[in-house]
């Protein structure tokens, strides 16, 4: 537990976490003024023109039927979010040559390596359920002024919150993934090109040349979980609670496939 607390510690203090939190706060204001500002004069019947969702009714934040609203939008830049700042914070030891420093006061490899893996997935976690609380909240002038709470009732919240958890897991799954392909890769940069090299094309290869392979990919995982219901449109019986369970153990495979490269790797010749 003291090891987890320190490379939590170490993590919170590297300068890219912080300027990331920044810009999502940053976006999070920008957000509340446009919904405020895209809001103001128009009646319920306008804001919900061709169908569309927005902020300023508190109801359309997350509504279950549909792929839209806020805490879908939020959840695909917390994804990125979370991918990045894990490549960071563990690329960042190979890059500054602290990794030999940190294998001084704690030479059991597989135990420090967890310990780090695992502060990038809680870290991930409370930051992303806390941006998204900042987020929606910046939205409450707009609703509280100009929109509606109608239909906002225990059972909607309850649905909202657990949206929200489930979001902030699966930026956490993205982080210690990330985490585990630069510790595989000694730097950010090759835990991002092959992150995002599968995610942008080789997935999407995989569904035009072999389709039956689709449910086994991470997309359509995401996809299952995030709404918590199978997906539409595709050949797939795959629930979310089977979902949720192929992306913990492609997360759970790739630390382990980064722990014991690591226990076995030479890091003398860093620095």
């Amino acid at each position: 537990m003291n090891l987890l607390m320190v490379e939590m510690r170490r993590a919170m203090r590297r300068r890219v976490v912080r300027v990331m939190i920044l810009l999502a706060l940053v976006g999070c204001a920008f957000a509340g003024v446009i919904a405020f500002v895209g809001s103001h004069g128009k009646t319920l019947a306008e804001l919900h023109a061709n169908g569309e969702l927005h902020p300023a009714v508190l109801t359309d934040w997350w509504v279950a039927a549909k792929s839209d609203g806020a805490v879908f939008l939020s959840a695909f830049f917390l994804l990125l979010g979370g991918l990045f700042a894990g490549a960071a914070v563990v690329g960042a030891e190979w890059r500054a040559g602290t990794v030999t420093t940190a294998l001084t006061w704690e030479p059991r490899r597989i135990r420090l390596n967890l310990a780090r893996t695992s502060a990038c997935g809680i870290l991930a976690f409370v930051i992303a359920f806390a941006l998204q609380v900042v987020f929606l909240a910046s939205f409450l002038p707009a609703v509280l002024a100009n929109g509606s709470t109608v239909g906002a009732d225990p059972n909607w919240w309850t649905s909202l919150v657990w949206a929200m958890a489930r979001s902030a897991a699966l930026t956490s799954m993205a982080a210690m993934l990330a985490a585990a392909l630069a510790t595989l890769g000694r730097n950010t940069a090759f835990a991002l090109a092959a992150g995002l090299a599968w995610f942008a094309v080789i997935e999407n290869l995989i569904r035009g040349l072999r389709p039956a392979w689709a449910p086994y990919l991470w997309g359509e995982n995401i996809g299952t979980v995030l709404p918590w219901r199978q997906m539409e449109g595709v050949d797939s019986t795959r629930g979310p609670v089977l979902a949720l369970g192929t992306l913990v153990l492609y997360t759970a495979i790739a630390i382990a496939g980064a722990t014991l490269a690591f226990r076995t790797r030479d890091v003398s010749g860093i620095s």
